[in-house]
C-alpha cells in the first residue's frame, strides 16, 4: 500500500484532559533520561514552572529553547543540530502549529523521539505525522512526512481551554471542517480506483467530524467562550486536534489538501500582511465556501455554512480580511489557487473563477 510505504496513524499516546500536563515526566522519561524543549517566549512562560518540576520529579534532566523563528530549512537544521549537541533523548514540542512543526522537524532529522504539548485548539499539528515547511519569502514549499509517529500527545485543556483566546477554537474547527469537501474534491476528481482502506477511512473520518460540527460546535464554542468544562468542548476539541490529525494521516497527506489550503497559501504567497493579521484555520476556512461551489454543492447549503463560520466570528468575505474584490484581484486569485492545484486544467478555472462568489 502507498508505494510501499508505511501508514502511521499519529501518535502512540493522546492524553487530553485538564490537568494533563501533570503527565509530561512520566511520559518523557518512558523515552529518555534527557529532554530538548522547543517554544516561543510567551507559551514557555506558560508551562515552564509545572513542567520543570514534573521532569525533575521523573528523573528527567532538560534544556529549553525559546525560539519564535520561521518554519523554514534553515531553522530545522538549527534546532536539529542543537538537539544533537544537548544529547537529548526526547524532544518536547511546545505552542502552536508552527513551533510543533519545527520540533517535528528536528525530531525527524535527528531521529530523537518527540511528544508534543498543544498550547491551543487550533493544533492538529500536534497529532499529525507531517510538518509544513515554509520558503524564506513566507510561501508554501510542501508537507514533509516524518519517518517516525509522535511518541506522546498532551492535550492539557487548563491550558487550551482556560488559558487560550476563543478564537483559536474557532479557528481549528474551520481547519478541521476544510478536510471533507476537499477530500471530496479529490474522489471527484480522481474518482475511486485508486483507494484504499486508509483513505476510505479518511473519508469517513472526515465526513464525521464536519456532521459533528454542524451538530454541535456552535454550542460548543459557547460554552468554550464561558469557560465551561463541558464534554461537548473535550469532544470539539479532540475533533480538532487528534481526529483531523488522523485524516492526515490516514490519506497520507495529500487527499485533504484542495482548493481551500490552496486559497491559503495564496495569501500567504501574495498578502504577507493579511497572514500575520489571520489564524491558519481562519483563511482556510474562508475557503470553504470557495471548495463546496467547485464540488457543486448547493447555494443554499454554502450560505449555511457561511453563516455557521460566521457564528463563530471566523471571517467569511475577502473584504473582512482587506483583500480587494476588484476583478484583476480575482483573477490573480484564481490563478494562483489553480496552479497550485492543477494548472493545465482550463475547466478547473473557470469554477474556481466562478465560485469566488461565495467570498464576496
Amino acid at each position: 500500500m502507498n508505494n510501499r510505504e508505511a501508514i502511521q496513524l499519529g501518535a502512540g499516546r493522546y492524553l487530553q484532559y485538564y490537568g494533563a500536563l501533570d503527565e509530561i515526566g512520566a511520559e518523557a522519561s518512558s523515552l529518555g533520561r534527557k529532554a530538548y524543549i522547543l517554544g516561543d517566549e510567551t507559551t514557555l512562560a506558560k508551562v515552564m514552572k509545572k513542567m520543570g518540576t514534573k521532569l525533575q520529579q521523573a528523573g528527567v534532566d532538560y534544556a529549553v529553547k525559546a525560539f519564535d523563528g520561521p518554519a523554514v530549512d534553515a531553522s530545522f537544521e538549527q534546532i536539529a543540530q542543537e538537539v544533537r549537541v544537548s544529547g537529548a533523548d526526547v524532544i518536547i514540542g511546545v505552542g502552536g502549529g508552527k513551533t510543533i512543526d519545527i520540533a517535528k522537524a528536528a525530531s525527524d532529522l535527528t531521529d530523537v523521539k518527540i511528544i508534543t504539548v498543544p498550547t491551543s485548539a487550533a493544533t492538529c499539528a500536534s497529532y499529525a505525522v507531517l510538518y509544513v515547511a515554509y520558503n524564506e519569502n513566507g510561501s508554501v514549499n510542501g508537507s514533509r512526512f516524518m519517518h517516525h509517529e509522535v511518541s506522546a500527545v498532551i492535550v492539557d485543556l487548563e491550558i487550551v481551554q482556560d488559558d487560550c483566546p476563543p478564537r483559536y477554537f474557532a479557528s481549528g474547527i474551520a481547519d478541521a471542517m476544510a478536510k471533507n469537501p476537499e477530500i471530496m474534491f479529490t474522489m471527484i476528481r480522481l474518482g475511486t480506483a485508486n483507494n484504499r482502506a486508509n483513505t476510505d477511512a479518511a473519508t469517513v473520518v472526515a465526513k464525521y467530524t464536519y456532521d459533528n460540527y454542524l451538530e454541535k460546535a456552535q454550542k460548543a464554542y459557547e460554552a468554550f467562550v464561558n469557560k465551561e468544562h463541558c464534554d461537548l468542548v473535550e469532544d470539539i476539541v479532540c475533533c480538532n486536534i487528534m481526529l483531523t490529525g488522523l485524516v492526515s494521516n490516514l490519506s497520507t497527506g495529500g487527499k485533504q489538501l484542495a482548493l481551500a489550503h490552496n486559497f491559503y497559501d495564496a495569501v500567504c504567497c501574495m498578502y504577507k500582511e493579511v497572514r500575520r493579521r489571520y489564524l491558519h484555520g481562519e483563511l482556510v476556512g474562508l475557503g470553504i465556501p470557495l471548495q463546496l461551489g467547485v464540488n457543486g454543492v448547493p447555494q443554499e447549503e454554502i450560505e449555511a455554512i457561511k453563516k455557521f463560520l460566521a457564528s463563530i466570528h471566523v471571517p467569511v468575505t475577502l473584504e473582512e480580511i482587506g483583500i480587494s474584490t476588484d476583478a484583476a484581484t480575482l483573477e490573480k486569485l484564481t490563478d494562483y489557487i489553480l496552479n497550485a492545484t492543477d494548472k493545465d486544467d482550463l475547466k478547473l478555472r473557470g469554477a474556481i473563477r466562478a465560485n469566488l462568489k461565495y467570498m464576496l
